[in-house]
């Protein structure tokens, strides 16, 4: 008898040491997956850093030229969600370069969205269809709420209103996202890259009336960690993608990513070369590297972000998506 209650107690220990493997994974990024989760299909949400444009598949970044057509080909730079996409083997509709017969990649993302937006989207899409378990959701959205507020009340002389409505907006941001994984849907959500660090935030300090850039990265921080704090964290629903963790890095090291560090030549793109058509022949050249490569760039343009950035947010996305228990 005390043969068989050792057995058991080993066999209860065992099934501890599972479940506490599985509880390891968080919405930060997890170790384990018991059964890999495969979508059938890739939802995309939010506002023009995951858009692909027209025909031609035009980004809100740095389109990539190719060598061989000297014409604009989608599948080059490509954004977070087509990193993410990609490791799947799926495409979307408009970088369909492998003319696959039906893209299982659906994009309803819209321009200068903000996170009304994002809920209104949400919905026009659940009027006509539901999500499912075998659904992931890719939601990147709040950087216009951040500007137009900055916009419409930044003087300096109430960051507590400020940074009280951007918590707001980030609550309402986790909202939207737990009512998507209560369908059972799995969803990959991206924080807001820190606007401070942005050539927007360089060229607003110019003002020299007060620090603009601080007030930038206050709101933004302000966002991020509400809707860090109120979005479902088990790991099994919600991957969580950190790109205000990323442009900080950046800007603290560049090198690190092969950035330039050049302070008064912060963007990729030409000035005349208005997104979403900058190309990798509209570059400036940065002097130190002697180079106009578009991998040197952190943003494309003022508030958006280049190839690299993407890349390494999309690995973030793969990661989440391919280690988390989904």
């Amino acid at each position: 008898m005390p043969f068989k209650n050792n057995l058991g107690r080993i066999a209860l220990r065992a099934l501890a040491g599972v479940v506490a493997l599985v509880s390891l994974a968080s919405c930060g990024g997890g170790t384990y997956q018991e059964n890999p989760f495969v979508p059938a299909r890739i939802l995309t949400f939010g506002d023009e850093n995951s858009t692909l444009v027209g025909a031609q598949g035009l980004k809100y970044s740095i389109n990539g030229i190719s060598t061989s057509t000297d014409q604009v080909d989608c599948a080059l730079n490509p954004l977070w969600n087509q990193v993410l996409a990609s490791s799947y083997n799926i495409v979307y509709q408009h970088c369909n370069s492998q003319t696959v017969t039906q893209p299982t990649g659906f994009d309803y993302t819209t321009l200068n969205a903000t996170v009304d937006d994002a809920a209104k989207q949400v919905a026009a899409f659940q009027a006509g269809d539901s999500f499912n378990g075998n659904d992931l959701v890719t939601l990147w959205v709040g950087m216009h709420d951040v500007l137009n507020e900055y916009t419409a009340n930044g003087s300096g002389d109430d960051v507590a209103t400020l940074t009280a409505d951007m918590q707001g907006a980030g609550a309402q941001l986790a909202a939207l996202a737990n009512s998507i994984v209560a369908t059972g849907a799995k969803l990959i959500l991206v924080t807001v890259p820190d606007m401070g660090t942005s050539p927007y935030a360089a060229t607003e300090n110019e003002r020299g009336d007060f620090d603009r850039a601080t007030l930038l990265s206050q709101m933004t921080l302000a966002f991020n960690n509400s809707l860090r704090g109120s979005i479902v964290n088990d790991g099994s629903k919600i991957g969580l993608v950190l790109a205000d963790d990323f442009t900080d890095g950046a800007v603290r090291s560049p090198g690190s990513f092969g950035l330039i560090s050049n302070p008064n030549l912060t963007q990729g793109c030409q000035s005349t070369a208005v997104l979403p058509n900058c190309t990798d022949d509209t570059l400036n050249t940065d002097a130190g590297k002697n180079s106009n490569a578009p991998g040197i760039w952190l943003w494309a343009d003022q508030t958006h972000l280049a190839p690299t950035a993407h890349q390494q947010i999309g690995n973030q996305a793969v990661s989440r998506a391919h280690t988390n228990p989904f």
